[in-house]
């Protein structure tokens, strides 16, 4: 609720893309930052009954991410080294880069099916952080709203699609030069999205609930501007 609620309805586009590029940044940051807990051998050795690897597939996908994290790793440090300085564009076209050679790596490993079952038990974990986040932030709020549990448990969910969907368009449009028209078509799939989301919240809550709903959005947007 926090990615909803704080893009104002008066923001440009461009305004919307650079909030919502600053969340997607903080978050290829945090996980970047752990990067000392970062273990191929761990990750192929989870993976590998999943994806029924085979001993040549395990040996070649544990360098694929010994690669990817090496170059994660460098990013990091140039980043960090350049904090006085504006170099995001940079480093989030370093870890697009990154990601992309990665992807290319991994058709050449898996098989269509094992690359497909990949994809989703990825997507599968970040919705599991997705829903983490809008607990975290629901359970802020449930008592100024008042929701019960049960309203929590359905609020999670639509919330977590809603951050998702907001963080996929950041991501994608990370570091690029949009055109007047590209904006407009972001424009309509975040309103798409917001939409879809508060007509669910409409649904799961009462109406004396959504109404403190909208009033601490509004209080929100408020802050926002000073």
């Amino acid at each position: 609720m926090k990615y909803v609620a704080s893009i104002k309805p008066g923001t440009s586009i461009l305004g919307v893309i650079l909030f919502l590029l600053s969340i997607t940044f903080y978050q290829v940051s945090f996980a970047a930052d752990k990067m000392d807990d970062f273990s191929p051998d761990e990750i192929v050795a989870e993976l590998k009954p999943k994806l029924e690897l085979d001993d040549q597939q395990v040996k070649n996908l544990t360098t694929a991410l010994g690669e990817l994290g090496k170059q994660l790793h460098a990013l990091i440090e140039k980043q960090e080294a350049a904090k006085e300085e504006d170099d995001s564009e940079d480093f989030i076209k370093g870890v697009k880069q990154a990601q992309a050679d990665y992807q290319k790596k991994l058709k050449g490993i898996l098989t269509d099916k094992q690359l497909q079952t990949y994809n989703e038990l990825k997507e599968a974990d970040i919705m599991d952080m997705m829903k983490d986040l809008a607990e975290i932030k629901l359970l802020d709020i449930q008592p100024k709203i008042g929701f019960s549990d049960e309203q929590l448990d359905k609020l999670v969910p639509v919330m977590a699609t809603s951050m998702r969907g907001f963080m996929k368009i950041a991501w994608e449009n990370a570091g690029k030069h949009l055109r007047l028209r590209h904006k407009i078509k972001i424009a309509k799939k975040l309103k798409h999205i917001q939409s879809d989301a508060q007509k669910q919240v409409q649904q799961i809550l009462t109406g004396e609930q959504y109404q403190k709903w909208e009033e601490l959005k509004k209080q929100q947007q408020e802050q926002q501007k000073k």
